[in-house]
C-alpha cells in the first residue's frame, strides 16, 4: 500500500470516527501544530489551549473534509493559523496578566522586587505593565529562562531583554510605591 493510499485510508477511517485513525492523525501532527502555535504566541498554556481547540475543530469537521489537493496536515495548519490569529487578536483587545503566575515573581531571582511590601500592590503593579514587560518578567522569573533563552523567545537581542527587564523592574517598584501611598 502506498503512502497516499494509506493516507486516504486513514482519513476515510477517521471520517467514520475510527478511534485508531484519529489517534494516528493526532500523533502525527500534534507536536508540529504545538510548535507552530507556540512560536506565534510564546505562551505554553495558551499554545496548548489553541492546540486542543485545533483538534476539537478537526473532530467536528473531519466528516466534511475533502482532499482538494491539500493534505490533511495543510488543513490542520490552516485551522491552527486561524485559531492562533483569533487568540492573538483577543489577547491584544483584552490585555491581562494572570495573577496566579505572578505569585512566583516574589520567590524568583529578584525576590527583593516586593521589598517586603504588600503582595497585592506588587500584583496590581505587574498587571499595569505593558505586554512586553509582563512577558519578560514571566519568562525570566516564573519560567526561569536565561537572558539568552528569553531573547530567543521574544525575538530580541540579549541587550534589549536586559533593558526591558530593568525598565519593568523599575516600573513595578514605582507603581508599587504609588499604590502603597494611595492606600497609606
Amino acid at each position: 500500500m502506498t503512502a497516499t493510499a494509506l493516507h486516504h485510508d486513514v482519513i476515510r477511517r477517521a471520517q467514520a470516527a475510527d478511534h485508531q485513525a484519529l489517534t494516528i492523525i493526532y500523533e502525527r501532527f500534534a507536536p508540529g501544530i504545538f510548535r507552530y502555535i507556540y512560536y506565534r504566541v510564546g505562551d505554553v498554556d495558551l499554545a496548548r489551549d489553541i492546540q486542543s481547540d485545533v483538534f476539537l475543530r478537526m473532530l467536528e469537521g473531519i466528516g466534511r473534509y475533502e482532499d482538494r489537493g491539500w493534505s490533511i496536515g495543510a488543513w490542520l495548519y490552516r485551522i491552527a493559523h486561524a485559531r492562533t490569529i483569533d487568540a492573538l487578536r483577543y489577547r491584544d483587545r483584552h490585555p491581562s496578566a494572570s495573577l496566579d503566575k505572578w505569585d512566583a515573581v516574589a520567590d524568583g531571582p529578584d525576590a527583593g522586587l516586593d521589598g517586603g511590601a504588600d503582595r497585592s500592590a506588587m500584583l496590581q503593579a505587574i498587571a499595569r505593565l505593558c505586554e512586553a514587560q509582563r512577558r519578560v518578567l514571566l519568562l525570566r522569573h516564573v519560567h526561569g529562562l536565561s537572558l539568552e533563552e528569553t531573547a530567543r523567545q521574544m525575538g530580541r537581542s540579549v541587550g534589549s531583554i536586559k533593558a526591558l527587564q530593568h525598565r519593568a523592574h523599575e516600573r513595578v517598584v514605582r507603581l508599587m510605591k504609588d499604590e502603597i501611598e494611595v492606600r497609606g
